[in-house]
């Protein structure tokens, strides 16, 4: 076997099955040790040749074979204390040749080395505390020897103290230099595997983000059509066109496919929040009043399935306007509004509340539940935490993606509660947002806006979204056209520019970012309100149409109450009509 091989096996002693930082730490302690034990031998037999003296001979040689002790302490898995062992039997025997040389050789350096080096081996407390412990015992007990002279070193002339000496110095200086070496090999590989594990998670989590964006796409359209649908059917009922038998089955098609929306919402935020992207508030103007009696609106059908009643009320002092995200604030609300519905009493009044405290505006969302459980309290914005419910089952995000909205917003978010009596969560937010005198918003008396002769361009790949978002638009009075991807839209809006356009992000030829980039460039259609709705709920990709040109981001499935609202800001112009919109 050759010399290279048979060292390598050596330094490699117990390292089989082990992890790899423990294999490294191994490796460094049988380095340190075969080292040892080859300088031993090597510097005793010198030292004899030079003075003859058994004395240094027989214990150079004891020195090294102890050493293989430690090796094979390492094979049996004993890692821990071959790596106290092997500092200790290096202060030990240093001690021996300190005391038997005497003070000119300097063989204490070697003992203020092995201090160091405690530090730098080690990582258990113990085991630091332990080879500290033994190394400043030895340095004081060398000392003390030194200063009493309690033994007498061994007689050596100038020349072969000379030798010794340099030959420690020599011993000190490889050993130092080994462990430095050996301690920053191990910190890089540490560190090189460190960014390995970190360049796998990135990919794991872009994969990961890719595919939940794939995936809520696919599953948003079909979802669209189904809320879509069930929401021209609630219409139809409320004018008395549907069965009686069949109100039941519409309420729960509606309820259970408002709580997909949300699930798959707010599952998207998390994933989001854990790959840990920068969150990007656009803010903008938003009347409170109307604002909030719009976002409360959305679930009066939801509540109305238990029989229960949502009532808003404000303040006097309350002001007019808000500058904040809107989107982010609708997810607030609406996860609260939701937590509310699903345990409440049947038979109640949840209560949205809108006042001002200090230096701060909030809104207040308070339910007749059975309220929390003390012990549960600290725990409920926590992720994945939720309550039993009758009624439907949450995935426990909701309220900690409403305290991590709101505290990007320069808020907070409490809960109070009375056991069996109900629960109040409240969102404070800054009153510096705020200002205005108010101007009261069309639609705001309980009337659906129609928007005669005004027309909607709608380009959408997806046939039965398009279909659906048509029946809606044309009962509000709405001229629609259609078109079926970007470059289909721009010839559409060329020949004949609408009053507003909805645009799907998602689509074949040209999609919605490139059909949003040329509208802008268009000198023709340029003025037009662009909606976005899109299946794609993540932040950034909201923000980031925001930017780069579009008025608002609609996320699918499309809310119609919600899309009634944008719609009464950019067309400006509604006739009342009774409202039979759900």
């Amino acid at each position: 076997m050759k010399l290279p091989r048979l060292i390598a096996r050596i330094i490699d002693t117990g390292t089989a099955g082990t992890n790899d930082a423990l294999d490294l730490r191994t490796r460094i302690i049988n380095s340190l040790s075969l080292a040892t034990a080859l300088l031993a031998i090597a510097t005793g037999t010198l030292f004899f040749v030079l003075t003859g003296e058994l004395h240094i001979l027989i214990p150079a040689i004891l020195e090294s074979l102890g050493f293989f002790l430690i090796l094979l302490l390492n094979k049996k898995k004993k890692h821990e204390a071959a790596a106290v062992a092997m500092l200790v039997y290096q202060v030990i025997w240093a001690t021996y040749f300190a005391i038997l040389l005497g003070p000119k050789v300097e063989i204490i350096s070697a003992i203020i080395f092995m201090i160091s080096a405690s530090f730098l081996l080690y990582k258990k407390r113990s085991s630091i505390i332990i080879c500290v412990a033994v190394s400043c015992s030895a340095l004081l007990f060398a000392e003390i020897s030194y200063y009493t002279e309690l033994f007498t070193p061994l007689p050596l002339d100038h020349q072969v103290l000379s030798v010794i000496r340099w030959n420690c110095i020599l011993f000190i200086l490889i050993m130092n230099t080994m462990a430095i070496v050996l301690s920053k090999r191990k910190n890089t590989e540490l560190l090189n595997s460190l960014k390995d594990q970190t360049e796998k998670l990135e990919k794991a989590n872009l994969s990961r983000r890719n595919f939940l964006q794939e995936t809520s796409h696919e599953i948003r359209n079909p979802l669209n059509a189904i809320f879509g649908i069930v929401q021209l059917m609630k219409m139809e009922e409320d004018d008395g066109e549907i069965p009686a038998s069949m109100k039941p089955l519409i309420d729960n098609l509606y309820v259970a496919s408002f709580n997909v929306k949300g699930i798959i919402n707010n599952v998207l935020e998390l994933s989001r929040i854990e790959a840990g992207q920068t969150d990007e508030l656009h803010r903008k103007e938003m009347e409170i009043r109307s604002g909030i009696r719009a976002f409360a609106g959305i679930y009066e059908y939801v509540a109305g399935t238990r029989s229960v009643h949502i009532e808003t009320s404000f303040d006097e002092t309350l002001p007019e306007f808000a500058y904040t995200d809107e989107i982010k604030l609708s997810q607030i609300i609406s996860n609260l509004l939701t937590n509310a519905i699903r345990f409440t009493r049947h038979n109640s009044v949840i209560r949205v509340h809108c006042a001002v405290k200090g230096d701060r505006w909030h809104i207040s969302i308070t339910d007749e539940g059975g309220g929390i459980e003390k012990e549960k309290l600290q725990h409920i914005f926590e992720p994945f935490v939720r309550e039993k419910s009758t009624f439907t089952e949450g995935t426990g995000l909701g309220l900690y993606i409403s305290k991590h909205f709101a505290e990007l917003m320069n808020g907070s978010i409490t809960v109070a509660c009375e056991e069996g009596a109900g629960t109040t969560f409240t969102v404070f937010f800054p009153l510096s947002d705020t200002s205005g005198p108010r101007v009261k918003a069309p639609g705001e008396n309980g009337v659906q806006a129609r928007f005669d002769s005004k027309t909607v361009l709608i380009i959408e790949d997806d046939r039965m979204s398009q279909v659906i978002l048509c029946n809606f638009l044309k009962s509000l009075g709405l001229l629609v056209q259609t078109a079926n991807n970007g470059v289909e839209g721009l010839a559409a809006a060329r020949r004949q520019p609408p009053d507003l356009i909805i645009l799907d992000s998602y689509m074949p030829r040209m999609n919605g970012r490139e059909t949003l980039f040329h509208i802008r460039q268009d000198a023709l259609l340029q003025h037009i309100p662009v909606i976005v709705a899109s299946g794609d709920a993540f932040t950034e990709t909201a923000n980031g149409f925001l930017r780069e040109g579009a008025d608002e981001y609609v996320i699918k499935p499309v809310e119609f109450v919600a899309l009634q609202r944008v719609l009464e800001k950019y067309l400006g112009v509604a006739t009342e009509k009774p409202a039979n919109i759900c």
